[in-house]
C-alpha cells in the first residue's frame, strides 16, 4: 500500500503534472531531491526514538505526512489559482510531506531489524522488494488508466487521491505491527565516533566513491527520461506512465534469479554486468534524442524494461556488498555516514541535471545524423560518467567468493 501511494506522490505522475502547469527542468530535479535529502533528518530524529517509541514515531510522522498528500490533491482542482501559483503550492506540499517523511524514516530500519531474527533478514528484504515493486507498477498502470486521453485536471486530482487513500490503508496495517524496545539500541549513540577514520576507511571508501558516482548517473535517469517523453509530441501521459511502469516488470524479473548470481559469482561481477546493461539504455536514450532511432513504444519499453532489470540487480548486489564491507566494530555509524553522503548526492544529481539542462535550453546543433539539443547531450554525458563508475569498480574490495558464505 506504501509503495502505491509513494510511487503516484513522488513518482512519474506527480512529474507530469508539474510539468502540465509549466515546471521547468530545475523545479522537476528539486521536487526528486526533495526525497534522498530530507533522509539526512534521520540523523538527529534518531536521538528522539527511545522517547516516543519506534511505532510510535512512524505512525505520527506517517499520519501528518498523508495531511500534505491531500493538500497535493486538491491543487489540481484550484481553479481560482493561476499555474504559478499552484506550483508554488506543489512544491511547498511536497516539501513538508518530505521533510515529515525524512523525520518518520529514522524509525523504519531499527524496528523493522528489531523484529526480523537475523538469519530471516535476507528472506525479509527480498520480498519487501518484490512487494515494492508490485505496488509500484499497480501504481504506475492504475495512473495510466486514470490519465488516458486527454488529461484534466480533475483526473489528476483523482489519482493523488488515490496515493492518499493507499497511504490511509498503510496506516492499517503499521498499527498491527507489534513495538520493540529502542532503549537499549539509542544507548550506544552517546559516544564520540571517529568519523575521520571511518570516511578513509580504505574498503568504504572505495565504496561510496563508487556510490556517488552511480547516483550522479543514476539519480536523473528516471526523472528525465520521464520529462523527455513527456515533452515529446507523440505521448500522451497514459502512455508514458505505461512505458514507465515496464521499468518494475524488469525488476521484478531481475529479482526472480539476481540473488543466485551474487551468491554464485560475488557481487562485483554482477555490479560491473548491470553498470554495462546501463551503458547500453544510456546509449539508447542519446540516439533517440539525438533523432537517430525512432521514439517508439517499443523501443522505449526495451529501454525501461532493461533499465529495470539492472537498477534491481545493482541494488542487490551493491546491498550484499556494503553489507560485507562496514566492519562490525562501528558498523552503525558506517551504515549512517554512507546513507547520508549518498542521500546528498541523490539529492544534489537530479537538482544539478534539471539547471544543467535549463541553461542549454534551445541551444542545438547538427551533426551528421545527431542532433545535440538539451536531452542528447544530458544523455551523453550520462554515458560518459556512467564508464567512470564501471572503471571504479576494480577499486571495490570482495572477499573472495569461497569465503562469501562464512560470513
Amino acid at each position: 500500500m506504501n509503495a502505491v501511494s509513494f510511487q503516484i506522490i513522488l513518482g512519474a505522475p506527480l512529474i507530469l503534472y508539474a510539468k502540465s502547469i509549466g515546471a521547468s527542468s530545475t523545479i522537476i530535479g528539486v521536487l526528486a531531491a526533495f526525497t534522498p535529502i530530507m533522509t539526512m533528518l534521520q540523523w538527529p530524529a534518531a536521538k528522539y526514538l527511545h522517547v516516543y517509541g519506534y511505532k510510535r514515531f512512524v505512525l505520527t510522522g506517517w499520519s501528518l505526512r498523508l495531511v500534505f498528500v491531500f493538500v497535493v490533491s486538491l491543487v489540481p482542482l484550484l481553479g481560482f489559482l493561476d499555474s504559478a501559483s499552484k506550483l508554488v503550492l506543489l512544491v511547498l506540499s511536497l516539501f513538508v510531506f518530505n521533510t515529515l517523511r525524512g523525520i518518520a524514516s529514522a524509525a523504519w530500519m531499527p524496528w523493522i531489524t528489531g523484529l526480523i531474527p537475523d538469519e530471516a533478514r535476507a528472506a525479509f528484504l527480498s520480498r519487501d522488494q518484490v512487494a515494492m515493486f508490485v505496488g509500484s507498477l499497480i501504481s504506475l498502470f492504475l495512473s495510466s488508466l486514470l490519465l488516458s486521453g486527454e488529461v484534466s485536471p480533475g483526473e489528476y486530482s483523482l489519482v493523488f487521491f488515490v496515493s492518499a487513500l493507499a497511504g490511509l490503508g498503510s496506516l492499517v496495517f503499521i498499527k498491527k505491527i507489534p513495538e520493540v524496545s529502542a532503549g537499549e539500541d539509542l544507548a550506544m549513540t552517546s559516544h564520540a565516533v571517529p568519523w575521520r577514520e571511518i570516511f578513509f576507511y580504505p574498503p568504504f571508501f572505495s565504496l561510496m566513491v563508487f556510490n556517488l558516482l552511480f547516483v550522479l548517473v543514476v539519480g536523473s535517469l528516471g526523472v528525465f527520461t520521464v520529462e523527455y517523453l513527456h515533452e515529446f509530441p507523440d505521448f500522451d501521459v497514459s502512455q508514458v506512465l505505461t512505458l514507465t511502469g515496464i521499468s518494475f516488470i524488469g525488476s521484478l524479473t531481475a529479482l526472480s534469479f539476481v540473488s543466485y548470481l551474487v551468491d554464485r559469482h560475488g557481487a562485483k561481477p554482477v555490479l560491473g554486468l548491470s553498470l554495462c546493461v546501463i551503458s547500453l539504455v544510456i546509449a539508447g536514450w542519446f540516439l533517440v534524442a539525438a533523432g537517430v532511432l525512432p521514439c517508439s513504444n517499443r523501443l522505449i519499453g526495451g529501454l525501461n524494461f532493461a533499465s529495470g532489470m539492472a537498477g534491481a540487480a545493482f541494488n542487490v548486489a551493491n546491498g550484499r556488498l556494503a553489507m560485507a564491507t562496514m566492519p562490525v566494530m562501528g558498523r552503525n555509524h558506517f551504515f549512517a555516514l554512507f546513507s547520508v553522503i549518498t542521500s546528498l548526492g541523490l539529492g544534489a544529481a537530479p537538482v544539478a541535471w534539471g539547471i544543467s539542462l535549463d541553461m542549454i535550453g534551445t541551444f542545438e546543433v547538427i551533426t551528421g545524423d545527431f542532433h545535440w539539443k538539451r536531452h542528447s547531450i544530458y544523455f551523453a554525458v550520462l554515458f560518459a560518467l556512467n564508464f567512470f563508475t564501471i572503471l571504479q569498480t576494480r577499486r571495490l574490495h570482495e572477499k573472495p567468493i569461497e569465503n562469501l558464505g562464512n560470513k
